[in-house]
């Protein structure tokens, strides 16, 4: 076990039982959620999964949809039960099961870096109740668990020193969502280190073709497969889409024009990952807490500093952020106020909240620059303790 880390003691007896009482609070909260629908799910994935539920294979081309291919291959997979259960559930089935990954390979990490079984089994349990998680695919209908586990895996592929894998996780995840680049500051950190080699970055593109195939054989053009991701960035020209970051109060104030703000975010958000890989690099602390450190951090500061980010590009750091709290409590305040942020603009969004539009992207924003001051500092300072 690392030096810097101090786990709860878990004894035997309780574990049972709080296992079985996170597992019964996961089926009420999530049966509760699954009725409900999303503005995203009537106006997108309900039409999505008729035109696959018409058309077959031909509709993998995905020529009516802007998420790629991969996406909706899953919905075509859980189509085959069309007839039997509602629309709605199946597009929600994808999120959920890909939520049950995500906990699993969570508590993989929380096992490798603790090596408390009973931890780690804890942590699994708990893992689809964080709000956050539960809100996007039960009642939202999202998708974002399904990149984010596979960046988990990439991340614990790194922990077990296989870097082909970590190459090959990384572009599962981009293959779904171009949000996956998120986590390329810390991928470059790997590189840097040469735990990764570089010829393996070869793998990216070889990967995301493979996993546009099907789409190209039902019939869609190779350069708009290719170039998916360049359209995908020019459907909105504004500088914050409900995000919880400085963007949304630059936004409301129409504080700078679309054009510098996509400059000074860009370029705010480079400068800051290499600052913070530098100073990853100084750290005395076990190489399993400075992986951890560094892409929570990475993850929250590349939305929280770039322009054009939608509400939801903060998952990754949501649960890289838990799993942080979960290895040290010291940090539980930066995980809390991130929760608070990304739930406060899910309800705004999904209506729950009545205020105006632009009001919990604020607030949010408020409790984002929180949790970021609170991950960045162990980074930044020259002496910091982990432990508490």
């Amino acid at each position: 076990m690392p030096h810097d880390l101090k786990t709860p003691n878990v004894s035997r007896r309780p574990v049972a039982v709080t296992a079985c009482m996170l597992l019964l609070g996961t089926i009420v909260s999530y049966a509760l959620l699954l009725p409900l629908q999303s503005s995203d799910i009537n106006e997108f994935l309900l039409p999505w999964f008729k035109v696959i539920d018409e058309r077959g294979f031909a509709a993998m081309a995905g020529e009516y949809a802007n998420y790629t291919p991969p996406y909706l291959y899953l919905l075509g997979i859980v189509s085959v039960f069309s007839g039997v259960i509602a629309p709605i559930y199946l597009i929600k089935s994808v999120g959920i099961a890909f939520t049950l990954f995500a906990a699993l390979v969570f508590s993989f990490i929380v096992h490798d870096i603790t090596r408390n079984k009973r931890h780690a089994l804890i942590a699994a349990f708990a893992f689809p109740l964080i709000p956050s998680v539960a809100i996007n695919a039960a009642w939202w209908g999202q998708c974002d668990a399904i990149y984010t586990s596979f960046l988990l895996c990439a991340f614990l592929a790194s922990l077990r020193k296989k870097p082909f894998l970590v190459v090959v996780f990384f572009s599962v995840a981009f293959s779904f969502k171009a949000q996956a680049v998120f986590f390329s500051p810390f991928l470059f950190f790997l590189l840097l280190n040469k735990e990764v080699p570089w010829k393996y970055l070869l793998a990216i593109p070889l990967i995301y073709a493979a996993m546009m195939t099907p789409a190209w054989l039902a019939g869609r053009s190779a350069v708009e497969l290719a170039t998916i991701y360049l359209s995908q960035g020019s459907y909105y020209r504004s500088l914050s889409m409900n995000s919880p970051n400085l963007w949304a109060v630059v936004k409301q104030f129409d504080l700078l024009s679309y054009k510098a703000g996509l400059v000074i975010g860009i370029g705010a958000a480079i400068a800051g990952n290499l600052l913070l890989i530098v100073y990853a690099q100084r750290k005395s602390w076990s190489p399993a807490t400075v992986k951890l450190m560094l892409v929570s951090a990475t993850l929250l500061l590349g939305p929280y500093l770039l322009p054009k980010m939608h509400d939801r590009y903060f998952f990754p750091a949501d649960v890289f952020l838990i799993l942080l709290a979960t290895m040290y409590p010291r940090l539980v305040a930066a995980a809390g106020a991130m929760q608070v942020a990304s739930v406060a603009v899910a309800l705004g969004f999904l209506g729950l909240i009545s205020l105006s539009y632009a009001m919990p992207s604020i607030v949010g924003a408020l409790f984002t620059t929180i949790a970021l001051i609170f991950v960045c500092r162990p980074l930044l300072q020259e002496q910091y303790r982990l432990a508490q």
